[in-house]
């Protein structure tokens, strides 16, 4: 080979190996420099809720694994939600991952709403700055359990007072007879003496007691003081001790759910009546433990779904129709 040809093939070998190195440096540089694409969304498990619910409100991120992304922060954007629970989870095995960030929530409060944008930020792994995306607005509908309070309800007139049939005095005296032969009985065997005007209780129907708690309630006025709570406290012990007095119930301890399991196997009441039970328990934890504060014809109809429930409850004597 000549001297010319080593000198040829030399530089061109150069030139090729430069003409590398350059396009490298330069691949290298753009692809730093471009932004890997980033995706986020957000939505939730369904768009209607009745008050108390929990929905669970999901945001979406797809990139691939050299994006670092931060957990988003969403406090400021729940107006009116109460994050109960949350966590993270990551799928997809080549390419773009997806990291989906859910919140459980809850709230007590009717009424459409709409979840702003959450703002994710994210950045490429080794870069010092945070850049940002917005996730798109949720719209959602908290439905109350009575449903549309401004319709008109349908609220009975208050009855009178029960009358007394002529036979029960028949049965207070029998039943004071028997009482003062029992008293006599225990008085022999423990050879004590009594207090001078000890008197015994009679037994009273579970229906009486009720209604005359119902009368005293109104006396007492908690709703025109703004004592609504004690209210709704004082009018569901009435009607708890009612069933437990009616149908020898012993729940003095159990929650609302546990005490409307027990009632689900009464066979004397029935499906309407249980409903009627369980949605006037139901409303009256709202206004006790969920700060819900009710409007008059709610009050209103809170105290006649508990006289109804009495009326078509209660045990009739002979000849007597249920209201």
């Amino acid at each position: 080979m000549s001297g010319y040809a080593r000198v040829f093939i030399t530089v061109l070998v150069c030139m090729l190996i430069w003409g590398g190195v350059s396009f490298a440096e330069d691949s290298g540089k753009n692809f730093k420099d471009t932004d890997v694409s980033v995706t986020v969304s957000a939505h939730i498990d369904r768009d209607s809720i009745a008050i108390g619910d929990k929905i669970k409100y999901i945001i979406e991120v797809k990139a691939d694994d050299k994006m670092e992304i931060q957990n988003p922060v969403i406090d400021k954007a729940l107006t009116g939600f109460a994050v109960r629970d949350f966590g993270s989870s990551k799928s997809g095995l080549f390419g773009k991952k997806t990291r989906s960030f859910w919140f459980l929530l809850d709230t007590y409060e009717t009424g459409k709403y709409t979840i702003p944008g959450a703002t994710v930020k994210y950045r490429e792994k080794g870069s010092k700055d945070w850049q940002e995306l917005l996730t798109n607005e949720v719209k959602l509908e908290v439905k109350s359990l009575l449903g549309d309070v401004t319709e008109k309800a349908d609220i009975k007139d208050i009855k009178g007072p029960v009358g007394f049939p002529d036979r029960l005095y028949l049965y207070i005296f029998s039943g004071a007879a028997a009482a003062l032969v029992i008293a006599a009985v225990i008085f022999l065997f423990l050879r004590k003496k009594k207090k001078a005007g000890e008197t015994v209780s009679l037994l009273r129907p579970a229906h009486e007691i009720a209604y005359e708690a119902l009368m005293e309630l109104e006396k007492m006025d908690y709703p025109g003081t703004g004592r609504i709570k004690e209210y709704y406290t004082a009018l569901s012990d009435i009607v708890r001790r009612y069933l437990e007095n009616r149908f020898q119930l012993r729940a003095p301890e159990m929650t609302t759910e546990e005490f409307l399991q027990s009632v689900r196997a009464l066979k004397e009441l029935d499906s309407e009546q249980k409903s009627l039970l369980r949605e006037f328990l139901l409303h009256c934890d709202i206004v006790k433990f969920a700060r819900y504060n009710p409007e008059t014809a709610e009050i209103e109809k809170s105290h006649g779904s508990a006289r109804r429930f009495i009326d078509q409850t209660k045990q009739l004597n002979t000849g007597e129709k249920a209201a």
